[in-house]
Parts: C-alpha cells; structure tokens; sequence
C-alpha cells in the first residue's frame, strides 16, 4: 500500500448499546464520519484508498449497521477501531463485514505489538 494514495478518515463512535439516550450521540457520530470522508475526497482526491479510524467498534455482533453503510457508500475497504479491551476482546468483530476490513487495534487487543496496516 502507498499511503500518498491512501486517505484517512475517522470519527469516535459510540457504544452501540441499543440505548435510546444513546441514539443522538450516534447520529451525530455518523454526520463526523461522514464529514470527515467527503472532506477528504474533496481536499485529496476521489481516487484514493479510504481507511476509517474509529475509537469504538462500527459494528457489533448483534449487527447494528450505520457506520458500516456510511463506510460502503464511499468504498471504504478498510476500517481500524478500538475500544475493546481485556474481557470484551472477545466480542470484536473482525474480518470482511460487507466488503468491509474490520480490524480491532486496541493495544491489549492485539498484543501490545505494532500492526502494519496494509
């Protein structure tokens, strides 16, 4: 990967806990994704690989989808997150998600090891 054509994007989350009180702080999550990739394309270039960066999963195993849409709509193919550590490890989703690479990167989560991103 060249990472001069590579674009990073990214946004906090939210813990997608299904909460209602939560549903304003996810909205607003999602317009700061989506802000911050079309700003990119639109200071960098539509050509370049998108990786989003997330503090908080985009997705969890009970399959809430927002962040992921946003991320197909712009042909992201690549999303690293964080969040989950110790016991919560185990419920990272990981791998292809609808065209998708989810990858968790806290540093417990991977080891305390350097990742290369590719």
């Amino acid at each position: 990967m060249n990472m001069t054509d590579t674009l990073f994007a990214g946004t906090k989350g939210w813990a997608l806990s299904g909460d209602e009180a939560d549903e304003k702080l996810i909205q607003r999550e999602m317009i700061r994704l989506e802000l911050s990739i079309t700003d990119g394309i639109k200071k960098y270039r539509e050509d370049k690989e998108i990786i989003v960066c997330m503090h908080y999963p985009p997705t969890t195993k009970n399959g809430e989808m927002n962040f992921i849409n946003i991320m197909k709509k712009y042909n992201v193919k690549k999303c690293l997150y964080g969040h989950l550590h110790s016991g919560a490890i185990k419920d990272a989703v990981e791998g292809e998600v609808e065209g998708i690479e989810l990858k968790l990167v806290s540093s417990d989560g991977v080891g305390f090891k350097l990742q290369k991103i590719n």
